[in-house]
């Protein structure tokens, strides 16, 4: 098996100062790539990009600190790749915060900010790194989370995160013709997001069998140049890594309120759910359960 390397290659990571940002810089810089590490900088002017920095290059590695916001100033993080190397071609989106509270309980701008930073700071970094990405036909590899599952006390994350994952299935799309691949983990890991997780004993049971190294391999794969997929999600942790799908299930037929009330069980039944590819796919499924013809619309989503 050829071993992934990403020698001459730039490999801008977000939010790399802990956790498991810090991971998938280190892991990225072990196989010959030239990584910013950005993360905020604490008071006095430094920060923990400059420790991951420092491990990186006394392990004989080459990485540059960034304190550049992704919410508020992302031509300067993508520029701290572009001052450094000239170029960039992976960029991953990991930075964020975290907070909890019910969605009464959660204060306006904290559910800004949440938003700024998780979904907004995803967005304006990509933007700045688009241009670059299509010239090095590169990868973008984003965070979402497995809590869009459902997990109570904390809408605006998930909100946030819901947003990640949408903006991954339409950034693959859009970058299809310029040869960029763009995918999305869940990741599971014990980092000092969950360790705020209230529950001590599924927080030591994060902590015990689901630390960050376990996702920075499926991270550096997802980065490399040679990687099969785009616009996929998956859940990564623990040495794991699977597949996350959109599915729909076959429905059911009625004209009015009280005959789709009738057929509630046949609405929620899961038997003969299929996976749409896009869009386009969807609708050619429902068209297909009420017995349409298809030839017209695929024509004319074709033109």
């Amino acid at each position: 098996m050829t071993q992934i390397r990403f020698d001459g290659q730039a490999v801008l990571v977000t939010g790399a100062g802990r956790g498991l940002g810090r991971e998938h810089a280190l892991a990225f810089a072990a196989r010959g790539a030239k990584v910013v590490v950005n993360d905020v900088a604490d008071a006095e002017g430094g920060g923990p990009a400059d420790a991951v920095v420092a491990e990186i290059t006394a392990a004989g590695g080459v990485a540059v600190a960034d304190t550049h916001s992704v919410a508020d100033e992302p031509d300067g993080v993508v520029g701290a790749a572009l001052d450094a190397y000239g170029r960039l071609d992976v960029v991953v989106n990991n930075a964020g915060i975290s907070h909890g509270g019910m969605f009464d309980q959660i204060p306006a701008e904290m559910f800004d900010k949440m938003l700024a930073v998780h979904l907004t700071g995803t967005v304006n970094v990509t933007r700045a790194a688009w241009p670059h990405l299509k010239a090095a036909r590169g990868r973008v590899v984003n965070t979402t989370s497995n809590s869009i599952f459902g997990i109570t006390g904390t809408s605006h994350y998930i909100t946030a995160k819901g947003g990640v994952l949408s903006l991954t299935k339409s950034l693959a799309m859009d970058g299809r013709g310029d040869g960029i691949r763009v995918n999305a983990i869940m990741p599971v890991a014990y980092t000092r997001m969950t360790a705020g997780i209230p529950d001590p004993v599924f927080r030591g049971f994060l902590e015990k069998n689901f630390t960050p190294d376990k996702v920075a391999p499926f991270v550096v794969w997802l980065g490399s140049e040679d990687v099969p997929v785009s616009g996929e999600i998956f859940s990564v942790g623990g040495g794991r890594a699977a597949r996350i799908v959109l599915g729909v299930a076959p429905g059911a037929l009625a004209d009015t309120p009280e005959a789709y009330a009738a057929q509630a069980g046949q609405l929620l039944d899961l038997d003969g759910v299929v996976f749409p590819a896009d869009a386009t796919r969807e609708v050619l499924f429902a068209a297909a359960s009420l017995g349409l013809a298809q030839d017209e619309l695929e024509g004319a989503w074709k033109q």
